[in-house]
């Protein structure tokens, strides 16, 4: 005689559903935030942008620029990270290094750790860098010389030309424009108008600005793209603050091209969602 199995009861409650459908939501809410708080914020994202640039010289097709901005060493980012973006900056193997600014966060004692984890940084054309408005909260003196003892280039102000062979491009940069602390007769006095100028700010409202009409590209970052960036609602940032006008990315105004870093670092809450943080690698193509 054969015996019937037992028919296993799937059936549910409405309360069980109930608590269902209420701890969905909470699950999900909780992986997101695990998400932004352990693997987002060091999920690093290598970039590759091809930047069209009107009168380059032949020489310089193809020219590779590496970009590190908003490295922001401090308690809630550990050197081990800053060496760890340092690292795998260096195996882009560009012609140049840029660092557009804000190395530390709140304490001094973070700014000459930073500038040693940077100097590993090496590019044939050298590894230029501007501060930007929390190197200024720190203490820029302090900034501006550790960065130098480690051979970097810091333009406050300044500009350069950059040769190969019989052709060539300009290299400026600027001190941070909300501190008020931009001089642009120094850095742009003595630029040939016909050669084409790359500009380094951590603030990209200077796209807006008259006096970059005549710059070819922009770098910069501050933004962190906004950090967080949610589905439908976008950056939360946004509603609170007009330094995301130009959030991340390539904008143009004009002949004025801009490329914005979402950076590396992170600011107030140790998080990132839908912004992860950026080592951006560009390529310069003649127009």
């Amino acid at each position: 005689m054969v015996k019937n199995s037992p028919v296993p009861d799937f059936s549910f409650s409405r309360r069980q559903i109930l608590k269902g459908l209420v701890a969905a939501p909470l699950v999900a809410v909780s992986a997101a935030a695990g998400y932004s708080r352990l693997v987002e914020p060091y999920l690093y994202w290598i970039s590759e942008t091809d930047i069209l640039i009107r009168n380059l010289p032949e020489r310089f097709e193809d020219f590779r620029i590496t970009q590190l901005t908003d490295v922001h060493h401090s308690r809630i980012l550990g050197i081990h990270e800053v060496r760890r973006v340092v690292s795998l900056a260096q195996q882009t193997k560009p012609d140049m290094f840029v660092l557009t600014g804000d190395y530390s966060t709140s304490y001094r004692r973070y700014i000459e750790p930073c500038a040693e984890a940077l100097s590993a940084l090496s590019a044939p054309e050298g590894v230029w860098a501007v501060l930007g408005n929390h190197d200024h909260y720190t203490d820029p003196e302090l900034t501006t010389r550790s960065l130098q003892r480690q051979r970097i280039n810091v333009m406050n102000n300044v500009y350069t030309t950059v040769h190969r062979g019989p052709d060539s491009i300009q290299l400026s940069g600027i001190d941070d424009w909300t501190w008020n602390a931009v001089n642009w007769v120094r850095a742009f006095s003595g630029l040939k108008t016909d050669t084409p100028t790359i500009l380094l700010s951590h603030q990209p409202i200077v796209l807006d600005l008259a006096q970059t009409r005549n710059v070819s590209l922009i770098l910069s970052g501050h933004t962190h793209g906004g950090q967080l960036n949610f589905p439908w609602l976008g950056a939360p940032a946004r509603f609170a603050t007009k330094d995301l006008k130009y959030a991340r990315g390539l904008f143009r105004s004009g002949d004025t091209q801009l490329y914005v870093s979402s950076g590396t670092g992170v600011i107030g809450l140790p998080v990132r969602f839908g912004v992860r943080p950026e080592i951006a690698v560009l390529r310069l193509r003649r127009a």
